[in-house]
Order: C-alpha cells, then structure tokens, then sequence
C-alpha cells in the first residue's frame, strides 16, 4: 500500500466533526478562517523560519525540475562534437541540480523544527479554549469529548499543513515546468501527465476505504487506550494484582486489537487493490510515450538530447505523482482536524458567561441558594431538587449527607462550574450568572476530594493555588502553616524545592494523606476569599486529624469573618463538623435539615440519627 493510505491510516482523525453542523460559516469565511489556520499559524509561531521553508522549498523544486534542460543541451551538443555547449549543459545541470539540492535540504532541515513549533503553539491554543469553556459540561459530553480528543490527536496534522501546503505549491510548480518543456518536445507527450490521474484518483479511492475504516474503528481504538492505560498505570497496578484482572484484561486486550487488526488489513488490501490498478494503467502510457519518441527520433525527428531530457522527465513524473498523493492524503487530514479547531473556536465563543457585574469586594448578606434544582446534562434525574437555602455572610457552613446525596453537586454550582437547571444561585441578591465568572472564582479557593497531585516542586505545587505569588515565598510559608502542613515540608530534602511524585528522576513520592496536605496548602494561597470550600479534603486522613484540620480551618474563618468570608466544609463525617455555625443536611438532592449541632442534635431528626450512628461506629472500631 502507498504511503499515502499510510497517512490517513495513521490518524485517528478521519471524521468529519460530527458537531460542525451547529455552525455554518459562510464557504468563503469558512476558507478565510481554514487557511488562518493552516498557513496563517505558522507566521504567527515562528514567521522567520515559515518564510525561509517556503522560499527555499518553492526555488528548490524550481531549480530540482528544470535541471534535465541541460541533459537535452550536453547529449545533442556531445552528438555534435560542441564542446563549448557540452559545457554549457553541464554548467546548466550543475547549477540547477546542486542549488535544488541545496534549497531543498535546507528547507526539510527547516521543516521538523518548524512543525514542532507550530504543534506547541496548538497545543497551547487547543488548551485555551477548552479551558476558556467556563463549565465542566464539556468534559462530560460524550459527542464534545470525542472532539477534543481527536483533536488534541490530530493536533501534529495541523501543525504539519504549513509543510504540505508549500508541498502541493511545489508540485504545482513542477507540473508546469514539466508540462513546458514536455510539450516543447512533441505535444502528445502530454497525455502521459494526464494518464496519472487514474493512480491519483485510485489514492483517493484508497483513501476513503481507509477513513471509513478508521471511522468504524474509532471506539474500538479508543478503548484499546484506555485498557493499555489501565494495565500500565501505577494508580491501577494495586486493584488489577488484588482481584487477578489482569490476565483478563490482556485478553480483552487482544481480542480487540485483532479485531482492529482484521479491519485495517481488509481496508488496506482493498485500498493497494486500486491503487494498483491506478499504477498498471499509467505504466501503459508511459511504456507507450517511450516507444513513440524512439521511432521519432529513428526518424529524425526527435534529438537523441530530447529523448533523454523526456525520460528524465516522466521518470520524475512518477515520483511526484507519488509525492502530490501523499501530500494530498495527509492534507485532508490536516483540513479535516483545521475544522474540529473552527468548531472547537465556535464552541467555545458560544459557552462564554455573559455576565460582567463586579464581585463585591466583600460579601454583607451571603449567598443564597433560591429553588434551585440541577440535572447533570443528558441525564432527566434531578440531582438537587428545589434547594432553598442561605448561607451567612461570615459564616461557618458543614455540607453533610450520605454519598450521593447532592454534596458535590452543590459545591459545582456555588463555584460556577455548573448553571442551575432551575433557579438561581445569588451572591449578596446578584445573580452569579450576571456576575463577571473569572472574577469570582478569583475570589473562591477550594480543595477537593479528587485533588490534583502535580509532579513538579513543592513550592509550585501549593504556589498554583495563587499563581501570581507561585514564588511568594513568605505566601507559600504561610500557606502551608495554615494548612499545618510545615512538618512534612520539614521532612521533604530539599523543603519547598523538593521534587514530588515519581515522574521525574530524584523525585519524592508522597503517602495520600500528605498529597492531601500540600492540597490543602495550595488552598490556602489565596488570603482573600469570598469563598473557601473544602469537599471532603481529608478522605485519606483518620477522623480525629480530620477534626484538627476543621478546627483549623474555623479558626482562619474567624479571621476572614470581617469581610463576610464564608467557609463551606463538606464531609460525610458528621462528628468533625459540629462547630461550624450552620450545618446543611442533604438526602436525595433536597435540604431535609438545617441548624447548629445542639439544634439538630435537640431535633432528633435525620441528622441527630446518622451522627449517633456514626459514632456508635467510632466507639465500635475503638474496643
């Protein structure tokens, strides 16, 4: 099979977006904003370095394709005893022919840096926008997930399309040439140029085979990844060796992969089947046009020179057919994956907040929940159900409830990464859709369950809390003796500067508990907030450190308590957070209880019973 089936093969990236269709540019914007992103990109990442790869590729094929003039002026003129014209064929063939090498070398050696620039300055325009999305709703949307990834994939392509731009420019300029000086010989000679449209449209035949195949494939490759990532990712190593799964996941492994296996061969079988026939049929005219110009020439009516000037030209014909179908091949991709960024670009102009309302410099009455109710998209259950609830300026608030009660979800829409259903979360009467997004969460600071452990120095890794102060190094002290995390800092080798995880040679691999710790740390960055959540940020700690840390985290609120700073601890521990000054209590997605602990404990209600559960548990495991 042609390389060029090769290129479509290799890349997953061979669908249309199935989301395009919710936008329609106009066809010649729609071209406009394709060729900003094809050639455009690369004058915006590196212009010096695209200018002189397509000046030198352009003069390089120019030079490469005219050189075989001079074979025609050296034979004709050796014929003729010419030495003075002998050399002049030389001269010719010399010149062109070291200049296209030159140029051309020059441009490849230009080439691969170039594409590797362009791929970074994608990579980090892919990265801006899909964090520009100010929710999460994208990353839990299986048709917007599928996109990101196969762009995120295709992302090279993209970034290659400088390259084959000026590839097909080139060819366009040797089938001139060519055609130029192949008609100066004998006119019907032309044909055979034109004979190699049949291998070019059995490529693209090929083609197609090839992008339906990767298509049907696409899931199938997708969890091929995911069942590698698992059977060689140290966070699954532990579960995969305890409950023997991994003998089975090999298995499953390899029963998809020679399905994918069967699929490719039969696609590229078919796909080399036209692609030979292509070939046979060009071969037929070009056998045919070499005949034709040796009886010419028996005749005299063709130079021995123009013979060998033809030759060297169609000979040349094959290669850049082959060329130009390869180039075309990665191409589309290349057009295709272009247009996943318009859509993703579009996309995310769509999910930008409209609000621009000013965060209060500090909260007087609050926030407040008004009828809210939220269905996580795709899905008609109602995760929270018409939650009324207020939660004091100042204040100290405990979110408790069993596991699926709703905790979580609420904690998404008091940060902005979700919009109610139905309706409103209100910041001091204002509603947080009017507010200005970025500058809230400017001013929220949260650690939760599913925290990041960042592999990189500990001073960045509870710096990123702030990013402004990353190397504030009084802020980062303080940071981490508010999260009492000083005594594990204290045991790192090099303290702040310490490498954490085992990414990185001489890194410092950490247990949960003290991952938890610079969590907790990098959540206390920000000295200011309107609003600090703590979602079940102590899981790997034992309840009674779990009581420490809240304690803790009471007393920073009492010190923020001037600027109506509220602090909202979720847990499903409902020993750790009795003095918090209002605790929330969530079963099925509604507030069944509200109040102090003396209050609800008084009540005898839901909470009252699940806290004395609870510690009758405590007292259980402490025998």
């Amino acid at each position: 099979m042609s390389s060029s089936a090769e290129a479509v093969t290799e890349s997953p990236s061979t669908t249309e977006p199935p989301a395009a269709s919710r936008f329609e540019p106009s066809r010649r914007r729609l071209r406009r904003r394709l060729f900003g992103v094809l050639i455009g990109s690369g004058f915006r990442a590196a212009p010096g370095m695209m200018t002189a790869s397509v000046v030198m590729g352009l003069l390089g094929t120019a030079a490469s394709v005219s050189y075989p003039i001079g074979y025609r002026v050296l034979v004709d003129a050796a014929l003729r005893h010419d030495a003075a014209r002998v050399a002049l064929g030389a001269a010719v063939v010399a010149v062109l022919f070291g200049a296209g090498w030159v140029l051309q070398n020059l441009a490849v050696a230009q080439g691969s840096p170039l594409t590797d620039t362009v791929n970074v300055y994608h990579a980090e325009r892919i990265a801006t926008l899909v964090n520009d999305i100010p929710g999460l709703e994208h990353f839990e949307d299986p048709e917007v997930l599928r996109e990101i990834e196969q762009l995120r994939d295709g992302r090279r392509g993209i970034a290659a399309a400088p390259r084959q731009i000026t590839g097909m420019a080139s060819n366009a300029i040797r089938v001139v040439i060519t055609a130029v000086l192949l008609a100066g010989v004998y006119l019907p000679v032309l044909l055979v140029p034109l004979a190699a449209v049949a291998p070019a449209l059995a490529a693209r035949r090929a083609s197609r085979i090839a992008k339906q195949n990767e298509t049907d494939l696409a899931d199938d490759r997708r969890l091929l990844g995911d069942l590698f990532t698992i059977a060689t990712s140290a966070d699954t190593a532990k579960e995969l060796r305890t409950y023997g799964i991994a003998d089975d996941l090999a298995a499953r492994h390899h029963e998809i992969g020679d399905a994918v296996r069967e699929s490719s061969v039969s696609a590229a079988l078919r796909g080399a089947a036209w692609e030979a026939a292509g070939w046979l049929f060009y071969a037929a005219f070009f056998i045919t046009a070499i005949i034709v110009l040796v009886l010419r020439a028996a005749h005299g009516q063709v130079s021995a020179g123009e013979i060998v000037m033809v030759v060297s030209l169609l000979r040349r014909v094959q290669t850049q057919l082959s060329t130009a179908s390869d180039t075309a091949g990665s191409l589309a991709n290349s057009i295709r994956n272009a247009r996943r960024l318009l859509w993703l670009e579009e996309y995310a102009a769509r999910q930008r907040p409209a609000g621009t309302e000013p965060v209060p410099a500090t909260l007087r009455a609050g926030i407040r929940l008004d009828g809210t109710g939220f269905a996580y998209p795709g899905s008609d259950k109602q995760v929270l159900s018409d939650v009324t609830l207020t939660l004091p300026a100042g204040s100290t608030v405990a979110l408790v409830g069993e596991n699926g009660a709703g905790k979580t979800t609420l904690v998404k829409l008091l940060t902005g990464m979700y919009a109610p259903s139905r309706g409103r979360v209100l910041v001091d009467d204002t509603d947080l859709a009017a507010l200005d997004l970025a500058a809230w969460r400017g001013r929220v600071t949260a650690t939760f369950q599913d925290f990041v452990r960042f592999q990189t120095p500990a001073r960045q890794a509870v710096g990123l809390g702030d990013p402004p102060r990353i190397d504030d190094r009084p802020a980062l002290a303080a940071a981490v003796e508010r999260a009492e995390a000083t005594a594990l800092v204290a045991q790192l080798a090099d303290g702040l500067d310490t490498q954490l995880g085992r990414y990185f040679a001489g890194g410092r691999e950490l247990s949960g508990g003290q991952w938890q710790r610079i969590a907790l740390a990098r959540g206390q960055m920000r000295e200011q907030p309107l609003l600090t959540v703590l979602d079940e940020p102590t899981a790997a700690l034992d309840a009674v450190t779990e009581a420490a840390v809240f304690d803790r985290h009471v007393k920073i609120a009492a010190e923020r308590r001037h600027q109506g700073a509220i602090t909202l601890f979720v847990s499903h521990r409902f020993s750790t957070v009795r003095a918090a000054d209002l605790i929330v209590v969530l079963d099925g997605g509604r507030v069944v209880e509200t109040g102090s602990h003396e209050e609800l404990m008084a009540a005898g209600g839901h909470y009252a019973q699940l806290y004395t559960l609870q510690a009758r548990g405590y007292l259980d495991d402490a025998k």
